[in-house]
């Protein structure tokens, strides 16, 4: 089975000089290895900007991100660009960037991430920048005409144009100036959870209609007003968006290590499989999870 996470911090986890290397990250070689030794785990790991947008104390954050990805390399973590390059049994990263500002030395450089093999991109995290506004306090501006000829420049170049973090106004600008169908790689349905970086019914339809892809967050306060989550949490999402017509636009963006919380019995990768036996044992067919683990993504990859 094709198993794929878009989302996850652990680059930047790992160069964090404030972590504990006493405790495992989320994702780890032997926690995306775990499970039926022919599944084929794909794990994307975000390049992120940082708080500041690569200013002040986070000049230099890619160039560290970047030295702690050799140190996985090296731990044989292999990079694919390609859904199909994947193998089973190792763990397969696909390289993604969260945080715009990767791109503000000009469009040239969406040019070099993809040479990289950058797939995927945010245009914005939770702070302004020359391209968009963040869901949180982003106010109702649009993208800006930088922001615009950003997203030209991502179609032009396969890379996806990824809504999670950007406020209402942008997201329809996305929808409505991409050439590609847009993804939101770690966001959550509205409706059963209000919170400003979760999609609405209407988004979420105009996403699915376009052809596009909606990775579902593990992140416990995107999942219930509770703020505590467990599997069937996460489930309810993926049902949700199942029946506003994403059955074949929706999978998994954890989001692991970077969040503080997790669902119950999602602590790390190596609980992906309990989930999708969670949901054969709440009635899905074995398609619906296979869709769901990671052949919708294959799809959306290659319309991108």
């Amino acid at each position: 089975m094709l198993i794929c996470d878009t989302h996850a911090d652990t680059l930047y986890a790992l160069q964090n000089a404030q972590r504990d290397p006493k405790f495992p990250c989320d994702v780890t070689p032997e926690r995306l290895t775990t499970g039926d030794p022919a599944d084929i785990r794909v794990q994307a790991l975000a390049l992120w900007t940082g708080p500041e947008g690569l200013l002040g104390k986070d000049v230099g954050l890619i160039d560290r991100e970047m030295a702690a990805l050799c140190e996985l390399e090296k731990l044989g973590f292999r990079q694919v660009k390609e859904l199909d390059e994947a193998l089973p049994g190792q763990p397969n990263y696909l390289l993604t960037i969260e945080g715009g500002e990767a791109f503000t030395g000009g469009l040239q450089t969406v040019d070099a991430f993809a040479v990289w093999g950058v797939r995927i991109a945010t245009i914005v995290w939770n702070n302004e920048n020359p391209f968009a506004f963040p869901a949180v306090d982003g106010g109702d501006k649009g993208l800006t005409a930088r922001g615009r000829a950003l997203v030209a420049r991502m179609n032009d170049r396969h890379m996806a144009v990824d809504v999670s973090h950007l406020n209402p106004a942008g997201v329809k600008d996305a929808l409505l100036c991409s050439k590609s169908p847009i993804i939101a790689t770690h966001s959550c349905c509205r409706a059963l959870c209000d919170h400003p970086r979760n999609l609405t019914d209407g988004q979420l339809k105009a996403i699915f209609d376009m052809g596009g892809y909606v990775g579902v967050n593990f992140y416990p306060v995107f999942l219930h007003p509770s703020q505590q989550a467990d599997l069937d949490t996460v489930i309810d999402h993926f049902d949700h968006m199942a029946s506003l017509g994403g059955a074949r636009h929706v999978g998994m963006g954890s989001d692991f290590d970077g969040i503080e919380t997790h669902p119950v019995g999602l602590e790390h990768a190596g609980c992906v499989p309990a989930l999708l036996n969670r949901m054969r044992a709440r009635g899905f067919s074995e398609e619906a999870v296979a869709d769901f683990a990671g052949e919708n993504f294959r799809r959306y990859l290659a319309r991108v």
